[in-house]
């Protein structure tokens, strides 16, 4: 079988090219610190580092999902714990109130203290998180969810405490099946919530009807049923008056302070139950991420003493080719003659 000149050069040319490329290719590899310069590299072996890749990135948004919850649901536990502790005072100052040994300007003074524990306790339900949004107003949170005054548009009806807010709670994807809940609503349907409010009293309209907050108002009637300067104006609740010795504002702001405080610890609870929880799935979250990490290297990430081992080879065979095409480029029959 004869083999022409040309054919030499093209299969020669070939062999060089083909050499080229896998040097090219190497190259590319080591450069990059990835087997797979390009899907068509490895169609299967790509198929399955973006299916990782995919996963891997759901998985990350729900490790931020699990650190925003964990922020809002630690704020919120720090400013229940704050109202805890104003109550647990106010709780003391009406003790002392009930001595009846005091003078009025005795009381005066108490309810003056009184008043400026309940400012605070108004301050804490108003309190925001780190981006400007009230913990307490459920889906309104650009609303402070406690105000003092006109809560229907009625000028008959006196000033109290009521609710701006309503009684959605947000709730965060936390895991592929668990969604949490990071807000604690001042109000729920037919009384309740933080701040014992009935959402059904809102109705919208001009002005809207807002719920009161019975626990304010509440602890504010008990105060104003101590001072001797609002006393006379104030009625207590009829289990709250004897007979026999009059008003008990004591005994109502006592009864007011442990009722607000069991509230404030059924939700501190479940916040801290929420918080371990979130620990957990955020220990699970973080070794999962390690483990597709991983998974990923061992598909996408280059074996360096490998592939140095297979240019410098690579390198080799181009320049023997090239030397060896070059002698055979250079044969002729005249050489010879």
């Amino acid at each position: 079988m004869r083999i022409s000149t040309s054919q030499i050069f093209e299969r020669n040319i070939a062999a060089l090219q083909n050499n080229q490329a896998q040097l090219a290719q190497t190259q590319a590899q080591v450069a990059s610190g990835k087997k797979m310069v390009t899907p068509s590299d490895d169609p299967v072996r790509s198929a399955r580092s973006l299916e990782l890749q995919q996963s891997q990135s759901v998985n990350k948004q729900f490790l931020a999902n699990i650190g925003y919850a964990k922020d809002q649901l630690g704020i919120t536990d720090t400013k229940l714990t704050s109202m805890t502790d104003t109550l647990q005072y106010m709780r003391q100052q009406f003790i002392k109130a009930g001595n009846g040994g005091l003078s009025a300007q005795d009381k005066a003074a108490i309810a003056s203290d009184l008043r400026s524990q309940l400012d605070n306790l108004v301050a804490l339900a108003n309190s925001k998180d780190g981006q400007g949004n009230y913990l307490f107003a459920g889906y309104k949170n650009d609303t402070p969810p406690i105000a003092f005054g006109d809560h229907d548009g009625d000028p008959t009806t006196p000033d109290l405490y009521y609710y701006q807010g309503d009684a959605g709670t947000l709730q965060m994807q936390v895991g592929p099946e668990r969604k949490m809940d990071i807000l604690v609503p001042g109000s729920a349907a037919g009384g309740g919530g933080l701040f014992d409010a009935d959402q059904n009293l809102y109705t919208t309209g001009t002005p809207a009807t807002y719920p009161p907050a019975q626990f304010f108002n509440q602890l504010k009637t008990a105060i104003d049923a101590i001072d001797p300067a609002t006393a006379g104006a104030t009625t207590l609740p009829a289990a709250y008056i004897d007979p026999d010795t009059g008003p008990d504002p004591t005994s109502y702001g006592l009864d007011t302070v442990d009722a607000f405080m069991n509230r404030i610890s059924v939700y501190q609870s479940k916040v801290g139950s929420q918080l371990a929880e979130l620990d957990s799935l955020d220990y699970a979250g973080q070794t999962i991420d390690q483990q597709y990490a991983t998974a990923r290297s061992r598909i996408e990430d280059l074996d360096y003493n490998e592939a140095l081992s297979r240019l410098a080879q690579q390198q080799l065979v181009l320049q023997a080719a090239q030397q060896s095409f070059a002698r055979v480029s250079n044969l002729s029959l005249f050489q010879y003659l």
